[in-house]
C-alpha cells in the first residue's frame, strides 16, 4: 500500500470508527429507553452517544495504524456484518433516501477492487469477487428501500407529492399500482448500486497497474 492510498485509508478508517460508536451508544441507549427497559432521558441518550465517539477516538489512536495496514487482510465475513450496520446507519442519516447507501456500496466496490489487487489476485478471481459484492450491494440498497417506501405510500404528504405529480388517486397510489411502481423503482435502484459498485471494483483493480477488460 502506497502513502496516498495509506492516507486515504486512514481517513475513511479513522473517521469511520468513531462515527460507528457514535451510532451505537445512540442507538442502543434509545432502544432501551423506548421499550422502557432503563429510564433514559434525552440528555442521557447524548451522553452515551458522546463517550461512544470518544471511545472510537480512543480506539484510533492505538490501532489505527495496524488497522491501516491489515485492512484488505480481513475476512469478508467480518466486513459484511458491518457493512449492514453502516449500511442501516447511513438509510437514518439520510431519512430513508439511499443516497447514503448507493455511496457506501460504490466505496464497497472500490475495498473489493483494492483487497483482491493487493491479494494479488488473478483477473478471473477478482472477476467473481467484484461480481458478488455488486449483487449484495445492490440487494442490500434495493431491499432496504422497499419497506422504507413501502410505508411511505402510507404517508399522507408523499401520497399527495405523488398525486400531484402523477395526477394519479390516493387509492390507486397506495394500491397495486402503487407497490408495484415501488417494486420497479426497487428493481432500478438495484441496477443502478450493482453498476456503481462494480464499476469501483473495476477501476480500484486497474488502477494498481493491471487492466480489467471488459
Amino acid at each position: 500500500m502506497n502513502k496516498t492510498e495509506s492516507i486515504i485509508v486512514g481517513s475513511l478508517v479513522g473517521l469511520a470508527c468513531p462515527l460507528s460508536f457514535l451510532v451505537l451508544g445512540w442507538w442502543i441507549t434509545a432502544a432501551l429507553s423506548m421499550y422502557d427497559v432503563i429510564l433514559i432521558g434525552e440528555s442521557g441518550i447524548a451522553a452515551a452517544a458522546l463517550t461512544g465517539f470518544c471511545m472510537g477516538i480512543l480506539l484510533d489512536v492505538f490501532f489505527l495504524r495496524m488497522w491501516i495496514v491489515n485492512l484488505y487482510s480481513i475476512s469478508l465475513k467480518l466486513m459484511v456484518p458491518l457493512y449492514l450496520f453502516w449500511s442501516m446507519a447511513a438509510l437514518a442519516l439520510f431519512m430513508g433516501l439511499p443516497f447514503g447507501n448507493l455511496v457506501l456500496g460504490t466505496l464497497a466496490g472500490a475495498y473489493v477492487g483494492r483487497k483482491e489487487y493487493h491479494a494479488p489476485a488473478s483477473e478471473e478471481v477478482f472477476r467473481k469477487a467484484a461480481r458478488s459484492v455488486s449483487i449484495l450491494a445492490g440487494l442490500v440498497t434495493s431491499g432496504e428501500a422497499l419497506p422504507i417506501g413501502a410505508l411511505g405510500l402510507k404517508e399522507t404528504m408523499v401520497v399527495y407529492n405523488i398525486r400531484t405529480v402523477t395526477g394519479l388517486e390516493e387509492s390507486v397510489i397506495a394500491g397495486p399500482i402503487g407497490i408495484g411502481f415501488l417494486v420497479i423503482a426497487c428493481m432500478i435502484l438495484f441496477a443502478v448500486q450493482f453498476w456503481c459498485t462494480r464499476i469501483a471494483a473495476r477501476f480500484a483493480f486497474g488502477i494498481g497497474g493491471m487492466a480489467v477488460r471488459g
